[in-house]
């Protein structure tokens, strides 16, 4: 039987503004569709290149705004580094926060695993190259830059499938983990749509829907709508998460990937190989398709490749009794984000998993006539449905690459985890790498803790103090409960003194409380300037 596989961390960006797991998962249950116009600072670079295609999509904002100095990387380095490279770091270090999990405490044993495709940046570069091209823009320094920023020394890889490479990159990882290859690891993948050329091709495949809309499963279905994005993970063995007393947030319970052989055309999607993946990777991880209560599909909005796609969950997953599998695709909120499609999905699964909610499918309306779902048990929601214990326990997902590679995996819900957290503590640090980050850390914490009920301030002061990477700018807060604290760091955020706040410096220990009980704390405030080349008229 697999290991099993925790994930203890997530940080997601999407389109229509998303930047956290929170606004992510509002979305998706509003069935909210955050695509639209292609934005100015893409037209901006080409032009009436862009002129006579479709650019309706699923779009990121402000996409060239970087932290550089965050990261050590000159203004000079970061306009010339793809952008896709830039957002990676940025979410990566979100996941590990959102893990509670300092990187320098894990770095020497964390693999790093990156879906990339595109590499559209490298028509912004013109004129004379200069030394950080090559490494600001290859696949393979897409990973490789992570790994050296964070300085994590694991196995690091950037892998390419298409539209399956992030679900293959956490398959990659899962299977590392399990091989003891690592100790911990940051999965996923990213996707920007930064040049025209990509989409002019894909156009001509016929592959586009011609209005820009995704209708995963619709009789109105006329093609898929590209999309951006990125989501990492962070992992590690299930039982080295309790151990660790980590917070798990769904556990993997088997991933497994294949290939469609040879079919009709190079880009035919082959239903048996499909069906057959699933049916292979429950086995092994011992579960039976009756106790699988959501299947997060690839579900593109395209005509034939949907039904195609239900034919195989139906023969894998569909049963005659029962309660019912709900399907759904979260490329009708966002696109299809090709590389970080899988790993969008994946994040969506544990999210339902974690809130059991089964989130309403975006632009659906009735069914594709060419799909017949009679006697299968399987329903599309059209609102959120409570996910109540005589539903299948788990969730699974499916991403399939136009390249052929097809990946799969399936989650069970986080394990009961005995709370170690303190039953009081004294304070807690705040800190940042600038004054003006720390300043805004500060207001947001105190945001986040005049809403937190007071028992669960020790948990709130002990992920700070013990789940965040220490930074240049740090102070301590000296508080027994939340109104104090909310008292402090509202003088942090206004950079007046109090006397519960003490300036912290590079030597002066922190005190960890006893235990470990994490909660979510406010991301880092990324302090941004856009970094981008000039591209002549």
């Amino acid at each position: 039987m697999p290991t099993p596989i925790a994930v203890v961390g997530m940080a997601v960006r999407a389109p229509g503004g998303v930047s956290s797991l929170d606004a992510y998962w509002s979305a998706i249950l509003a069935g909210r569709d955050l695509t639209g116009e292609l934005p100015d600072d893409r037209r901006a670079g080409f032009g009436t290149q862009w002129d006579g295609m479709v650019t309706r999509g699923g779009y990121c904002d402000s996409v060239f705004d970087f932290d550089a100095k965050f990261f050590g990387i000159s203004p000079r380095e970061a306009r010339v580094l793809d952008p896709q490279h830039r957002l990676l770091l940025e979410v990566v270090w979100e996941a590990f926060e959102d893990a509670a999990i300092p990187v320098a405490t894990v770095a020497g044993g964390t693999g790093v695993f990156v879906g990339v495709t595109g590499r559209d940046y490298r028509q912004w570069l013109t004129g004379d190259p200069n030394s950080y091209w090559t490494i600001g823009n290859g696949h393979s320094f897409t990973a490789g830059r992570v790994a050296y920023t964070l300085g994590l020394r694991g196995p690091v890889f950037a892998l390419d499938t298409a539209c399956s490479s992030s679900l293959v990159a956490v398959h990659t990882a899962a299977r590392a983990l399990a091989a003891g290859d690592c100790d911990a690891a940051v999965a996923g993948g990213v996707n920007l749509i930064l040049a025209p050329s990509t989409t002019r091709s894909v156009a001509q495949t016929g592959a586009l829907s011609p209005d820009g809309r995704s209708r995963p499963f619709d009789a109105d279905a006329n093609g898929f709508v590209r999309g951006e994005g990125c989501a990492m993970l962070v992992l590690k063995r299930l039982a080295d998460a309790q151990r660790d007393g980590d917070r798990v947030l769904a556990v993997l319970r088997g991933t497994g990937i294949n290939h469609d052989g040879r079919t009709a055309t190079f880009t035919t999607p082959n239903v048996s190989a499909q069906s057959g993946l699933i049916d292979t990777v429950l086995a092994a991880a011992g579960i039976t398709p009756s106790e699988v209560g959501y299947h997060e599909a690839h579900g593109t909005g395209t005509p034939l490749g949907d039904p195609a796609e239900m034919s195989a969950i139906m023969a894998a997953l569909g049963r005659a009794e029962g309660p019912p599998l709900y399907v759904g695709s979260v490329k009708g909120n966002i696109g299809h984000t090709e590389s970080a499609a899988g790993v969008l999905g994946l994040v969506k699964a544990v999210l339902c998993l974690q809130r059991r909610t089964i989130a309403p499918q975006a632009n659906f309306r009735t069914l594709n006539p060419r799909i017949d779902l009679t006697g299968t048990g399987i329903e599309i929601p059209v609102a959120p449905v409570a996910w109540d214990d005589g539903f299948g326990a788990c969730a699974s997902t499916s991403s399939y690459g136009m390249s052929g590679t097809n990946a799969f995996a399936v989650l069970s819900p986080a394990p009961p985890v005995p709370s170690t957290a303190p039953s009081s503590v004294d304070g807690f640090p705040v800190s940042a790498a600038t004054g003006p980050a720390l300043s805004e850390v500060a207001r947001r914490y105190a945001d986040r803790l005049a809403a937190l009920p007071a028992a669960d301030y020790p948990a709130f002061a002990g992920t700070a103090a013990g789940g965040r990477t220490r930074l240049a700018h740090a102070v301590w807060v000296r508080a027994s409960g939340p109104v104090e604290a909310v008292a402090a760091l509202t003088a942090v955020a206004a950079g007046t003194a109090h006397p519960d706040v003490r300036v912290l410096g590079a030597d002066d220990p922190v005190p960890v409380p006893k235990g470990r009980a994490v909660t979510a704390l406010p991301t880092y405030p990324w302090q941004r300037r856009t970094h981008v080349v000039d591209r002549p008229d």
